[in-house]
């Protein structure tokens, strides 16, 4: 059997880049393969490394996928707070919100929704999974609330309910994504998203942008 080789000048790279090139390599053998079909060696073999280097920073397979889930839902890299999104009407900004997760998904072998149920269904991370999704919920309620204080978002509708229907959409849509580019998030889910917005949650007058 022949033997990987690490990558030439590896060991003078600094430890943070290092790891991320096995975080790149290990998404992107994730998302091809799913998580229980990718060995360590397939990682390795991604990231030009030997099994050795791999093991150098990560613990396990399981301590790679958890330090990925971790780094997708680090709130602060959506840039939901930034003045140009805070200064949008609320009911641009709710695009404006879900046009930066897609952004963050768009990427071939990011996180996706079933990286995490395949994390949770063995007992990892769901607590940091669940509070991601709390704090999404509450900031697309608390959006449509002011969406529908202006009239742009039709009155009769519970925020807390339209916020959960629209992250299992966007969950949905993305999942659909993952098993077919037919289905791809960015042109097909798009278009659904538009559908929903203009159909069930703008008022009539109003023209959605996402």
């Amino acid at each position: 059997m022949k033997l990987s080789k690490a990558k030439p000048g590896w060991k003078k790279m600094p430890e943070e880049v290092r790891k991320e090139s096995i975080l790149q390599a290990a998404m992107q053998c994730f998302f091809s393969k799913g998580f229980e079909r990718t060995s360590v060696q397939d990682i390795a073999d991604a990231a030009g490394l030997t099994k050795g280097g791999i093991y150098f920073h990560f613990e396990s397979k399981e301590e790679i996928r958890d330090t990925l889930i971790q780094n997708f839902l680090s709130w602060e890299r959506f840039g939901f707070e930034e003045p140009t999104v805070k200064a949008l009407p609320p009911h641009l900004r709710l695009v404006e919100y879900l046009e930066r997760l897609a952004n963050r998904l768009a990427v071939e072998g990011n996180c996706s929704p079933r990286l995490f149920a395949e994390a949770t269904a063995c007992g990892a991370m769901e607590k940091e999974i669940l509070s991601f999704y709390d704090s999404l919920e509450k900031l697309f309620a608390k959006t449509i609330k002011e969406s529908q204080e202006n009239g742009k978002i039709r009155a009769d509708l519970s925020p807390e309910l339209s916020a959960r229907t629209l992250l299992a959409l966007f969950d949905g849509l993305q999942i659909q994504s993952d098993i077919s580019n037919k289905r791809a998030l960015q042109t097909i889910g798009r278009e659904v998203l538009k559908v929903f917005f203009k159909s069930m949650l703008f008022l009539p007058q109003d023209n959605c942008e996402i």
